[in-house]
């Protein structure tokens, strides 16, 4: 292609330019407002979320200080009192010959040796 034509109807004058610069500079504003609105809209739904688990952090940790318990039952919940030391010697250790003030274990009786392969356990 050595030669190249303008298309018809395509010419520019000072009324279209001027248009278009002023369709281009409305665009750009308007895209910017669109922009800021979502970006402020964004911002209220995090802020929303936030103070909704506030209320519901607060209203939690409220009910548990009157109440003076978790919300949960704690059925399978350990303290650290559970593995004292003397607890556990004073239910295993107990030499007192009274059998029924030792707690009864429920399931059989397990009786765990050491053999020279590692611990076996028989049960009877």
């Amino acid at each position: 292609m050595t030669k190249t034509f303008p298309l018809p109807g395509n010419g520019q004058n000072l009324f279209q330019s001027l248009f278009r610069a002023l369709f281009l500079i409305a665009a750009t504003i308007g895209g910017f407002f669109i922009f800021a609105a979502s970006a402020a809209f964004a911002l209220f739904v995090v802020i929303g979320i936030l103070i909704l688990g506030f209320v519901a952090f607060a209203v939690l940790w409220l009910r548990a200080k009157i109440l003076g318990k978790p919300l949960r039952p704690a059925g399978n919940m350990w303290s650290f009192q559970t593995f004292d030391s003397q607890s556990f010697g004073d239910t295993k250790t107990s030499t007192t010959g009274d059998e029924s003030s030792k707690p009864k274990a429920p399931g059989p009786v397990l009786d765990a040796h050491k053999t020279p392969d590692g611990w076996s356990v028989d049960t009877d």
